[in-house]
């Protein structure tokens, strides 16, 4: 009990899964218990650092031991407890096993490929080749790039330079089926698409088991639905792929990316779908973001296990719900991420390339305004496949890139799977698509809030209109700057007033700064003149006619 057997190649090959079953913290007594929990939710809920957890499993045992000082008698018992005590938080946590089981592979800096280790028949401790030998295009010699370094710690064992944790899919998903509520909620979404494929498609499509797409999506066995179990398990997953600057996106600052594949299990409710203990990761290791066909390398270790849990099925010989065992069949329905790692993991062309759509025929930047989709026709994915191949088994790098400018299309790892089809699979998430993407651009181009627009000044809410008539440019008597002036001398009388109580003292101040020759054809445009004209009259008395035209009723 406790093993899972993959059905893979017509062998078998066992996998032990004692580990999701059996909790080394049982062992403990209660006492022990509770001081592994505390350290445990420290570390892992409240995310404090290693060091301190460590201070805490410390400060725990001193706790327990001044009690027991305090309560002399049963000494041994005292003495078993804080024996059962981890002295550091890496010791609490293997206690409570969360740690699945992964397989360090070695990557190659230079160029990405990634070596699973080899063990000898009578060791444990795993063997790597000690160069790359990769040949990044079909025509190039051998990578030859070195993969091992010897360890600080002086151990005469060589160890990666860069390495790759892999996560074993089987694993993980031993996992969930490991927590009985979580397995019942796993097939009930199958079970209860079937009892509705005599109803009508949803109008409304709140979780993708509605979706047209998984009610019609065939199984492994032909003419049969995937959905339609019969007494195994049938699950269904959405891929991700993404990168990340680790180290913050500052400007001129080190950048290093790091990359994330993860999948979510749709079986479940989407409450609980993408809650990390219920997500499947791996990183993809830092420092460098590998380059196009190079993320493949990441791909392969998770495609070697989903391609079995398809065609023949993973048998587990113990579940929650079926201590007798039960075979499975699992599936990446979906491939969910931003558009450049879409592209790049499904070795397709960028959205700015002229073959700028994954699901449909639209060729050249050109189309892009084509809005008729009643004639939109949606790609072939049998020869998207045949161009993939095709790029694969290209003899040179010429003729690949022949190969990718003519179908836009290079070979992608997702293609081992045999029901693989980008324009239906491959899916631009809500949040790139709809908040960075069409919320980003309406709001930030087409309504103009920025920064900028936010920090600018408020635009002149003009009191009035009125057709002033600008000064003629070959005006010979007024300089430029007295030309411009007119049209500031227009805007101040237009200008709300500031204040209904300060009688127009602010707009005289700042009529007297202007030069006269424009107070003076801006009077005569509008055809005003001082009380006391055609008596000799200062640039205040023409200040105060503009004021009190600007002050009639209206």
């Amino acid at each position: 009990m406790g093993n899972c057997t993959v059905l893979a190649n017509g062998h078998d090959t066992d996998q032990l899964l004692d580990h999701h079953y059996e909790v080394p913290a049982n062992r403990s007594n209660e006492i022990a218990q509770v001081c592994i929990f505390l350290g445990v939710v420290c570390s892992v809920i409240m995310g404090v650092s290693r060091r301190g957890g460590d201070l805490i499993m410390g400060l725990i045992t001193i706790i327990v031991h001044l009690v027991f000082g305090s309560n002399p008698g049963n000494e041994t018992r005292h003495a078993d407890t804080l024996a059962q005590i981890p002295s550091s938080i890496t010791a609490a946590l293997s206690k409570l096993n969360l740690d699945g089981k992964t397989t360090i592979y070695a990557v190659c800096p230079a160029c990405h490929c990634t070596y699973k280790p080899h063990f000898n028949r009578n060791s444990l401790t795993p063997m790597y080749p000690e160069r790359c030998v990769n040949k990044p295009q079909p025509e190039s010699d051998e990578c030859r790039e070195p993969l091992l370094e010897a360890p600080a710690d002086g151990s005469p064992t060589m160890k990666p330079i860069k390495p790759f944790v892999y996560h074993h899919f089987h694993d993980y998903l031993a996992g969930l089926l490991s927590r009985p509520d979580l397995e019942q909620l796993m097939d009930e979404a199958c079970d209860d698409v079937m009892e509705s494929l005599s109803e009508p498609i949803p109008t409304f499509v709140g979780d993708i088991f509605e979706a047209e797409y998984l009610r019609t999506f065939e199984g492994p066995k032909p003419g049969t639905l995937f959905v339609d179990r019969q007494g195994g398990g049938r699950y269904a997953f959405s891929l991700n792929v993404d990168f990340f600057a680790v180290e913050g996106m500052r400007v001129r600052a080190a950048s290093a990316s790091a990359g994330i594949i993860s999948l979510a299990c749709l079986n479940l409710p989407p409450d609980i779908r993408f809650k990390p203990e219920n997500m499947y990761v791996s990183i993809i290791p830092p420092p460098k973001e590998p380059h196009l066909t190079e993320v493949n390398h990441y791909l392969k270790p998770l495609m070697d296990d989903m391609v079995p849990s398809w065609e023949k099925g993973i048998r587990f010989s113990r579940t929650a719900l079926h201590p007798g065992g039960r075979t499975t069949h699992s599936a990446i329905v979906a491939s969910v991420m931003d558009l450049p790692a879409a592209r790049k993991t499904a070795g397709m062309s960028a959205a700015t390339s002229h073959f700028y759509c994954s699901v449909c025929q639209c060729f050249h930047q050109q189309t892009l305004s084509n809005t008729d989709f009643n004639n939109w026709q949606r790609r072939d994915p049998k020869l998207l496949r045949t161009y993939a191949e095709a790029w694969r088994d290209a003899p040179t790098s010429a003729e690949r890139e022949k190969i990718f400018k003519k179908y836009g299309m290079r070979y992608s790892e997702l293609w081992r799977l045999p029901y693989w089809d980008p324009s239906r699979q491959l899916v631009v998430d809500a949040m790139h698509c709809i908040l960075e993407g069409l919320a980003h651009a309406h709001f930030r181009e087409f309504l103009g809030l920025t920064t900028a627009s936010a920090s600018a000044p408020l635009p002149l809410i003009e009191a009035f209109t009125h057709n002033f008539h600008p000064p003629s440019p070959t005006q010979s008597d007024m300089t430029p700057k007295e030309v411009k002036q007119v049209t500031e001398i227009h805007e101040l009388l237009m200008m709300p007033a500031e204040d209904e109580n300060d009688n127009w003292e602010n707009l005289k101040i700042k009529l007297l700064r202007k030069n006269m020759k424009p107070v003076l054809f801006v009077c005569n445009d509008l055809q005003i003149r001082p009380e006391k004209y055609p008596r000799r009259c200062f640039k205040s008395d023409w200040v105060q006619a503009l004021t009190t035209w600007v002050s009639r009723p209206s």
